[in-house]
């Protein structure tokens, strides 16, 4: 037997099982899966509607590390924040609150530099 024979019988087949085959003929029928997961957050909301807020609150009050670690999971990973603020504007606005309520005299104004 040539080593060109002997290579040819070690190798596999490129496909064990010809196209529309199983391995498993008798295995989990379609869409059983499916069932088993509809079934379980059909349970977990009616759970949910009976338990739901006591479970929050016993959970806040007993181990609050746990409760904050749940909804910190919940928030977003990144938050994008783009804040514009009208210094003069908002200068001009708490002078007004404060002459209205007419109990603290109104602040200095300090001199706004602009991009610094």
């Amino acid at each position: 037997m040539s080593d060109t024979d002997l290579a040819v019988r070690k190798q596999r087949p490129a496909h064990l099982f010809k196209p529309g085959e199983s391995g498993n003929p008798s295995g989990r029928p379609r869409g059983s899966r499916n069932r088993l997961a509809d079934a379980f957050v059909a349970d977990l909301a009616n759970c949910w509607e009976k338990h739901g807020v006591q479970a929050l609150e016993t959970c806040a009050i007993i181990e609050p590390a746990v409760f904050v670690r749940v909804i910190a999971s919940l928030m977003p990973k990144d938050i994008d924040l783009n804040v514009g603020l009208d210094v003069a504007g908002f200068a001009q606005k708490f002078q007004t609150a404060a002459e209205m309520l007419d109990n603290s005299p109104p602040p200095k104004r300090l001199k706004v530099v602009h991009g610094r």
